[in-house]
């Protein structure tokens, strides 16, 4: 009895192995797609490219050469933003620093980039857009459907094993 309901749980698993959530197996890997990044904004001149980005109350600017996109080195960049006015303090080759706790608060943001550095002085503008953070969706705390498949299948196999047990009782009477 024991070695039927081993074949017949053995004939059952290939059902459980069935496909799985409308994918497209064949396709190959396809490249991630990001919906949602940080809070960016993004500049360039015949002369500098910039982006900046807000980061734990500090505005953080990376600035590159456009022809050769080597990291402008000691460079003066004094930025605006409406009435609000500061200069940016080197960090690194290239990564620049100013206190702007105020890019943390959702909206958007005019910056005007005055960058000097040795001949060179440029003027780069662009707007920051800080989106509110997203809230996770009431679906995505629900369990996935392939889920359901797995606790489906578990049932249907301990129910065909309960009712094996039964046969097997009923055979031994």
């Amino acid at each position: 009895m024991i070695r039927r309901l081993l074949v017949s749980l053995l004939l059952l698993l290939p059902a459980l192995s069935f496909a799985h959530g409308d994918e497209d197996h064949g396709a190959g890997s396809t490249a991630a797609v990001l919906t949602e990044a940080a809070p960016r904004a993004e500049a360039q001149t015949e002369l500098f490219e910039a982006l900046a980005t807000p980061s734990n109350g500090q505005l953080v600017i990376y600035l590159d050469h456009f022809a050769s996109n080597e990291p402008v080195k000691d460079a003066r960049i004094e930025i605006e933003s409406g009435t609000w006015k500061a200069v940016a303090g080197a960090m690194e080759s290239g990564t620049y620093h100013v206190a702007a706790p105020q890019f943390a608060t959702p909206g958007s943001y005019p910056l005007l980039l005055t960058v000097t550095t040795g001949d060179d002085a440029d003027l780069l503008e662009t707007t920051l857009v800080v989106k509110p953070l997203a809230h996770p969706t009431e679906a995505a705390s629900q369990p996935s459907p392939s889920l359901w498949w797995w606790v489906g299948g578990a049932l249907a196999a301990l129910v065909i094993g309960a009712g094996m047990l039964m046969r097997r009782r009923k055979s031994a009477q």
